[in-house]
């Protein structure tokens, strides 16, 4: 054949709330033919008088499966529900012992057995697979993008990264970590990235130290739909500001976000870190100060906390200029190649990722 085309296979997946991803089927029931209508079949719901069953598919479905439909499902996807229903909902009966709530389900089941469910469930798939290749595609932090500036990468290790601001650093020798491939959260991470992350944080606070420096350490994780790729800041501070950082962080992060949250406003993460304080996949900012652990906070209303929220805090501190850390200032490629050089020269001693080699 002339014309060689490759086509992508893709394994379609849904993420659930807590971050899991759950393998989508295909529609096990072939939809009904266009341009004719197809008798549905019947099955016994009620045996007198009684419920027998609720969905064609009972008899064959175990615990672990309605578990696995269950946490697929989103509060989204049960109201979308609701709201089709009731508004179709218009049957009349004359079965006396045939409830509201027996119309509801069996509108359910007329749904469930044509194969509508799965369909609709495979092309949600189809739909966040797209959304995250066209933002991995885009990400400025992905190893594989082109939109990564190279030339501002400090040092690779097997999972993780080190690099430097691509604007005006906040301070002198701020810096990022963030994972190789695209993952969006630390409450996410695998063990074995989580454990190469705070490797780089140790090498980190050993270089500021001998500098006489303090540093702290912030991630913010607003959008969890939107798939931003995780970055874990270091923004190195002189050590009268270091000392007084936790204090301020605590007052800002009470004094954040709804007046009244559902969650802990603020989480002590001294003995335990962020990935066993924060549940799976909630939005949630958190601080860390040097190895001594922080605060974080779970996220209630993305539109009141602002991405430079830390960075804001810092900034008040230090008393910088508000479009350092609420835009950023652009840096040309000298002054960019003059702060990665430096950095370099303060890391080398410190750099575990060549002692391998």
């Amino acid at each position: 054949a002339s014309r060689h085309q490759e086509d992508e296979q893709v394994a379609l997946v849904r993420t659930d709330q807590s971050g899991r991803a759950w393998p989508v089927t295909a529609a096990t029931e072939p939809q009904e033919p266009k341009g004719g209508r197809r008798k549905r079949q019947m099955f016994p719901t009620h045996v007198d008088r009684e419920r027998v069953r609720y969905f064609q598919d009972d008899d064959s479905m175990d615990l672990k499966d309605l578990v696995k439909n269950e946490k697929m499902r989103t509060a989204e996807d049960q109201n979308s529900l609701f709201m089709r229903m009731a508004s179709k909902l218009m049957e009349k009966t004359d079965r006396e012992y045939y409830t509201l709530d027996d119309m509801f389900v069996s509108k359910a089941a007329k749904r469930a057995r044509s194969g509508e469910e799965e369909e609709m469930q495979r092309r949600k798939a189809i739909h966040e697979h797209q959304q995250l290749a066209a933002r991995m595609e885009k990400c400025p932090y992905c190893f594989d993008s082109s939109e990564l500036s190279k030339h501002l990468i400090i040092a690779i290790g097997t999972k993780v990264y080190l690099s430097l601001p691509s604007n005006q650093s906040l301070t002198e020798g701020h810096c990022l970590i963030a994972p190789l491939q695209h993952h969006t959260a630390a409450t996410l991470l695998d063990e074995d990235i989580w454990e190469e992350i705070q490797m780089f944080r140790n090498a980190l606070v050993k270089m500021f130290e001998a500098k006489d420096l303090d540093c702290v350490f912030l991630e913010t994780n607003r959008s969890m739909k939107k798939r931003y790729h995780m970055v874990y800041e270091c923004i190195p501070l002189p050590k009268e500001v270091g000392d007084m950082a936790p204090i301020y962080f605590k007052k800002a992060i009470m004094e954040s976000d709804e007046e009244w949250s559902v969650n802990k406003k603020l989480i002590d993460l001294s003995s335990k870190d962020v990935r066993k304080s924060v549940p799976k996949g909630f939005p949630y900012f958190s601080v860390d100060f040097g190895l001594q652990g922080g605060f974080a906070h779970v996220i209630e209303d993305e539109h009141k906390f602002p991405h430079y929220f830390g960075k804001e805090i810092i900034g008040g501190m230090l008393d910088l200029e508000p479009r350092l850390w609420r835009k950023g200032i652009r840096q040309n490629f000298e002054d960019q190649r003059k702060k990665v050089l430096q950095f370099a020269q303060w890391w080398k001693p410190y750099d575990f990722t060549k002692k391998k080699e």
